[in-house]
């Protein structure tokens, strides 16, 4: 590892920030954190419960809460020993120096000792089945998972312990998808074709400085199943948008928003609406970047206080969500969560459904996702909106075009659910992902 005991101090204290101060992987990985040293910090936390265990058995007593780095310096040495083709020799020396890089010198003793006896166990493969991907997950988690996907839990729990694939949206404004492919091949990157025209997934991740066209707009990153949401949209108006605009109701940092901009007429309108001034940058930021033009309303979109009036004729709720089905990108999420608050993004997805639904025009389509695994964040979602709707409707509390009609969903990959499709980790080329479309019916009185 470059920068050797430098990097090994570096990733235990980004991982103390994420375990014990629930920051974000993305919040304390920056440049400064070696390509070799990320992998680690993100090797840790996907077999954190399994390196733990294999930690602990070694220590008399937990370290003292002030030690929690050395902790997490010893689950880094741990992982590399395990999982990284680092000679054992030099990273336990390197554990062993990085000690003074933390200023926790009286630790040299007691790391040297516990990773030697852990490359031992390892050598002689002890405590395999510490590692087996059904012990790396919370048990609440893995209960919701086991229980809702029984004959798939296996799959997808191994699947989210793997990288995510590099897929990519040309920008068919800027140029042609046949045009880039030939730019990727003359750069000497691999690729095979994804399910749109529009889309490639690299066979090797790269940097985003060594894409080619990136800086001038011509191709973002983005999985494939975040592309289906344009996709699905477009689809239900033959690529013939009404006049009304189109709302993306949570849409930083921006990525479907864009596509679906690129793959509507150029006169179309569309408003994007985002909660915080920070997130909004994001968005002015990369539309920018690809050469789109668009105003991002500050708002909430549990309130109608931002909305002028004028209904929309399509609405794209991308909802907060747990991102259980993005654990191979995000395995932190393991960590920042727990089950309570799956209850809470519950609650606030069925309270957005219910704001935004008055602000669709009749005839029109909305279009709620997530990257979640969970029913309680999808289907029982719109189990409780489509009937809450019904239900207002039939007690005469609201005129009939304020009904929700559920409409079919069929995508490449995946599976139908009662209320929409779920994409799975288990695919190779997508994170898990969640889709319900909803239409509101012409007005029959």
């Amino acid at each position: 590892m470059k920068g050797s005991s430098g990097q090994r101090a570096l990733c235990a204290r980004c991982l103390n920030a994420i375990i014990f101060d629930n920051r974000t992987i993305d919040q304390v990985v920056n440049e400064k954190v070696f390509p070799e040293a990320r992998e680690t910090i993100y090797g840790v936390i996907r077999y954190l419960p399994g390196l733990s265990r294999l930690v602990s058995q070694y220590l008399d007593k937990p370290l003292r809460a002030k030690d929690r780095e050395v902790w997490c310096l010893l689950l880094v040495g741990a992982y590399q020993l395990k999982f990284m083709s680092i000679p054992d020799h030099a990273v336990i020396n390197e554990a062993v120096s990085a000690c003074n890089a933390l200023k926790r010198s009286w630790a040299k003793k007691l790391v040297n000792a516990i990773l030697r006896h852990a490359a031992r166990d390892i050598e002689e493969k002890k405590f395999e089945r510490s590692f087996d991907a059904i012990y790396q997950y919370p048990k609440w988690l893995k209960s919701l998972i086991t229980d809702q996907y029984p004959d798939q839990s296996i799959e997808l729990l191994q699947a989210s312990l793997t990288r995510a694939p590099m897929a990519l949206r040309i920008n068919i404004r800027q140029i042609s998808p046949i045009d880039y492919r030939s730019t990727l091949t003359q750069a000497g990157l691999e690729f095979r074709s994804g399910p749109f025209p529009e889309t490639v997934i690299l066979t090797k991740p790269c940097r985003t400085e060594d894409l080619p066209g990136f800086a001038a707009g011509q191709v973002s990153i983005q999985d494939v199943g975040a592309q289906c949401a344009a996709r699905l949209l477009i689809d239900q108006t033959g690529g013939q948008l009404q006049i009304s605009p189109t709302l993306d109701a949570c849409a930083a940092p921006g990525g479907k928003l864009f596509h679906l901009m690129e793959l509507s007429p150029p006169n179309h309108q569309f408003v994007a609406l985002e909660l915080q001034d920070r997130r909004a940058a994001l968005i002015t930021s990369d539309a920018a970047r690809l050469g789109h033009h668009i105003t991002t309303t500050i708002g909430d979109a549990t309130s109608l206080d931002w909305w002028s009036g004028e209904p929309f004729s399509q609405i794209l709720l991308d909802a907060p969500c747990s991102g259980t089905g993005t654990l191979r990108r995000h395995p932190d999420i393991k960590v920042l969560i727990n089950a309570t608050s799956i209850d809470a993004h519950h609650a606030n997805q069925l309270q957005l459904l219910n704001n935004l639904w008055p602000t669709l025009r009749p005839g029109g389509t909305l279009l709620y996702c997530t990257c979640s695994l969970l029913e309680q964040e999808n289907d029982r979602v719109i189990e409780v909106f489509v009937t809450q709707q019904s239900a207002a409707q039939q007690s005469g509390q609201r005129s009939p075009n304020m009904r929700a009609v559920n409409q079919t969903i069929s995508l490449p990959t995946g599976r139908p659910t009662r209320y929409g499709w779920q994409l799975l980790p288990s695919n190779p080329d997508t994170d898990g992902f969640y889709f319900s479309l909803l239409k509101k019916p012409h007005d029959t009185t």
